[in-house]
């Protein structure tokens, strides 16, 4: 069994991986006593812990963790130890797009356009064709970024400190707010899912890509908002992208 994390910009996503799928997994603050509760049951199971390490600090707390309670269990990390495909995309693109992308469309066997809802919300199309050389079946066609619901109410309070830092309400909240806190809130839960809405149809209108795949924990109010599909909501997609890179790199592994 093998212990995966994702270490994303607010929380921190484990997983237990095992023959190939993902057994089990937890979205959590990154605390020692949440990723041990977590983790205590399946200890004796696990035979190393993969990161992805997004947060550099959350990285560098999970690595600390996993030396005082794994008695000198492997820690492996993608983008070192476990190299980044070239799928044709730049430089800095976030190493959890290009996972997302590569094990949507390898399930999946066409091309997909993914959403990834977390404190940025990333809208990516990707290229499958079983025909093209080995290499070249999955490829990057490019795609937005654009802020989280909570990123957007983080940025306006920062860069308006007179005004307060609010809990984004859902897209049902009413307009006819009468505080300030209310009408903040109000407008992103209205206006995040129809802007990216914008994005995706865009998106989708200029790589011909119909289909959408979406995960995140921002997904929820996408859905309420109907920017994406319920059925296209898969949770665990970032995690089953490292647990599949693991396999190609390491056959016969579980």
């Amino acid at each position: 069994m093998r212990l995966i994390a994702d270490c994303g910009n607010s929380t921190i996503k484990l997983g237990l991986a095992h023959d190939g799928g993902i057994w089990s997994h937890e979205r959590l603050a990154p605390r020692e006593d949440a990723l041990s509760a977590f983790v205590q049951p399946h200890l004796r199971a696990i035979e190393e812990l993969v990161v992805l390490p997004g947060s550099r600090a959350h990285a560098e707390l999970l690595a600390a963790w996993w030396s005082r309670i794994a008695a000198g269990k492997p820690l492996r990390r993608i983008g070192s130890e476990i190299p980044v495909p070239a799928l044709g995309q730049y430089a800095t693109c976030g190493v959890d797009r290009v996972l997302a992308g590569l094990v949507a469309c390898r399930q999946e066997r066409r091309s997909l356009v993914v959403v990834d809802a977390g404190t940025a919300t990333t809208l990516t199309a990707w290229r499958y064709d079983a025909h093209a050389d080995p290499a070249r079946t999955i490829v990057f066609l490019g795609g937005l970024i654009a802020p989280g619901a909570a990123a957007c109410a983080a940025g306006l309070s920062s860069l308006a400190p007179a005004l307060p830092h609010v809990e984004p309400l859902g897209p049902e909240a009413g307009a006819c707010q009468h505080d300030t806190y209310g009408a903040i809130a109000a407008a992103i839960g209205i206006g995040h899912g129809p802007m990216i809405l914008a994005c995706l149809d865009r998106l989708r209108r200029e790589s011909t890509i119909a289909e959408v795949i979406a995960t995140g924990g921002g997904c929820g109010a996408l859905i309420a908002a109907g920017a994406i599909p319920r059925l296209a909501y898969r949770p665990s997609l970032v995690l089953e992208g490292i647990e599949e890179l693991c396999r190609a790199q390491t056959p016969g592994a579980r």
